[in-house]
């Protein structure tokens, strides 16, 4: 095997054009597919593992009676978040082991001390402590907010990753205050590195940007009517009484995202009945008066309705992977031309001896040899391909665009073998050259 080898780097050094340009074109192919992969993966992967089948968007149909929110013939669609009061009364009833609601706004963030022009605009998430439960956040110091703090509207926050590290330099901020708005917070955790793809909890436009920077309770949004009517989506079917918060709390306008943890088919038939309940309950009082239709989607499913995840991923998956062939294809006619080249030391081989297995496994091994050199340099167009990615599209979290150690390992698996495959008509050509009509010639 040691002596194949030489003789594969002896070959790549004779022919070091044909040899370069058949790595090159094996390389190009496995780059442009890893990079297409990579990102196709990171978007279609489960953003929380093991609760695909536990997290469910909770949806009623609480839309006009005159008019559907949306159908495309039979098919009636309801809206994808609550209204307040419906929002309020579920999470109230305590049904399901976990409740999140979720809303947002924007506003201006910085440390007390420090002067007004010194805020930065930052995005807040408005939910409960169930989030970082339910969701898998990770904690990198102190503990979500309390229960009574849910209840209270308490000033209090956990902030991101980034925010701590840009007011605090990474160090502890628990117990420490920042300032958001016209409010002072107290920080009472500081979430970890979360590269959670794709997030699926809030709107579906954003389910590949990163986590907001600072959470709070939701009452406390409520209670200090914090609002930011150009980022949380809201729809109405009918005006509220007046343009007071109030009112528009208490009206038949959705906006609030709700999520439920269930565990298992037992919980999630219990709680579709008791959303069936609800709904006959408010019917009474006059609201619901459509059709009934209670959803509880998974991630993926309402990811889908959204149309955040689409099938235009697979096909440019699909098309990667027509490159790759072609790729493939042009680097099996080098190889034949390379190994053309060889015909009279194929011969002289034959001739003192080599079998035609003999043959077959040197140019085997030299094909292994070139695959490796592909799949290497490919891996590295690959890792500088997706950071060109992440740096034309600084919209989306740059997680989206970085290999984890499965697709790293896979890389290279995948140029070896390819190129194993498609050189073995080259090889099989080469070994089966017999001596004596190249001997005669020379």
């Amino acid at each position: 095997m040691r002596y194949y080898f030489k003789l594969a780097w002896i070959s790549f050094k004779q022919t070091p054009l044909l040899s370069s340009l058949i790595v090159v074109t094996i390389a190009v192919g496995i780059a442009a597919t890893m990079i297409t992969y990579t990102i196709s993966y990171m978007m279609n992967k489960e953003p929380v593992p093991g609760k695909a089948d536990s997290l469910y968007l909770v949806q009623l149909n609480s839309w006009d009676p005159q008019k559907a929110y949306y159908s495309q013939g039979e098919d009636e669609r309801v809206p994808p978040y609550l209204t307040y009061q419906d929002m309020q009364n579920l999470w109230r009833a305590d049904q399901a082991r976990r409740h999140v609601p979720i809303s947002g706004y924007r506003d201006q963030l910085k440390l007390p001390q420090q002067a007004d022009s010194d805020a930065k605009t930052a995005l807040v998430r408005s939910t409960s402590r169930d989030f970082f439960s339910a969701f898998n956040a990770p904690i990198r110091f102190g503990s979500p907010w309390s229960v009574e703090a849910d209840r209270q509207g308490e000033l209090v926050a956990v902030i991101s990753a980034d925010v701590n590290q840009r007011l605090f330099n990474g160090q502890n901020s628990v117990g420490q205050s920042i300032r958001l708005g016209a409010l002072e917070y107290r920080i009472v955790a500081v979430l970890d590195n979360w590269p959670i793809l794709p997030r699926f909890y809030g709107e579906a436009m954003r389910a590949f940007r990163k986590p907001r920077d600072v959470f709070i309770p939701f009452e406390t949004q409520v209670r200090n009517e914090l609002w930011s009517s150009n980022l949380q989506a809201f729809e109405c079917w009918r005006d509220p009484e007046d343009s007071s918060f109030e009112a528009f709390l208490s009206s038949e306008c959705v906006w609030v995202y709700f999520w439920v943890e269930l565990n298992g088919p037992s919980e999630r038939l219990e709680y579709e009945e008791f959303l069936y309940s609800y709904v006959q309950e408010q019917r009474a009082s006059g609201r619901f008066q459509r059709k009934i239709i209670n959803k509880l989607s998974t991630p993926v499913e309402y990811l889908t309705q959204r149309e955040a995840i689409s099938q235009d991923n697979h096909m440019a998956l699909g098309l990667s992977l027509c490159f790759l062939i072609l790729c493939l294809l042009n680097s099996t006619n080098l190889m034949m031309a390379k190994f053309h080249t060889k015909t009279l030391e194929v011969s002289l081989r034959r001739a003192v001896g080599a079998s035609k297995r003999q043959v077959f496994h040197q140019f085997c091994i030299e094909t292994l040899l070139l695959g490796t050199f592909g799949g290497a340099l490919g891996l590295i167009l690959a890792l500088l391909g997706l950071k060109v990615c992440s740096q034309v599209y600084q919209h989306l979290s740059s997680d989206l665009m970085q290999m984890d150690m499965f697709i790293v390992v896979l890389t290279p698996l995948i140029a070896i073998s390819a190129s194993v495959l498609f050189g073995l008509l080259p090889v099989i050509r080469a070994s089966r050259i017999e001596p004596a009509s190249q001997l005669n010639s020379v």
